[in-house]
């Protein structure tokens, strides 16, 4: 199989200080009477053998992981820099200081940073429980201040919908673009998840 043009959606852990109820972590945890998801860290070994296949680029993301708790994560961003690797990271745990953003921001600047952070910052945590959803936006700031690409990424829900369009005005005025997402839960109900892109 030509694998070279495709981007690879990358879970590096199996770790998370997040408890979103939606989450598929968040089931395995009910189901499985559990706090802890099996699974190791990618190792920088192992991923280096992916640059060789997967020349479409990166996605760092994940279903039952954040992945800022790779503990290679930096280095990993620097070899994306290094071999000219397309990458994307999309972020919504907190438990990394400001030290390690600013070191992941520094290692590679190309990369584009999406920040899921839902509704006003201090309200996010009503669903990504555990969240510092202040800390988290003023890390995606930093990040737009260093002249790195970022995205907020907004789950439409029916606590945070009437604060959608302050949001919008918001971020065009941080001239930060959105990624708005609206669920189930949200009264505009457009099915499972659907997409809207501000700029």
């Amino acid at each position: 199989m030509n694998f070279a043009n495709i981007k690879l959606n990358i879970e590096n852990n199996p770790r998370c200080t997040l408890e979103c109820s939606l989450c598929k972590r968040t089931t395995y945890f009910s189901l499985n009477n559990t706090k802890n998801v099996p699974g190791i860290d990618l190792s920088l070994k192992d991923f280096k053998k992916l640059l060789d296949f997967f020349k479409g680029g990166f996605t760092f993301g994940g279903q039952l992981s954040d992945p800022i708790f790779n503990k290679d994560f930096i280095e990993m961003l620097k070899i994306c820099k290094d071999n000219e690797v397309n990458t994307e990271i999309a972020t919504a745990a907190t438990g990394r200081k400001e030290s390690w953003y600013k070191k992941a921001f520094l290692s590679n600047t190309n990369v584009i940073w999406t920040f899921g952070i839902d509704g006003p910052p201090h309200l996010s945590h009503l669903y990504r429980i555990n969240q510092k959803g202040e800390f988290l936006f003023e890390m995606m700031i930093l990040a737009k201040e260093m002249g790195l690409k970022v995205f907020w990424q907004y789950i439409v829900f029916d606590y945070n919908e009437k604060y959608l369009e302050d949001c919008k005005k918001y971020s065009k005025l941080l001239k930060i673009n959105m990624k708005i997402l609206y669920s189930q839960r949200s009264k505009k109900d457009k099915g499972d998840f659907t997409y809207e892109q501000q700029t």
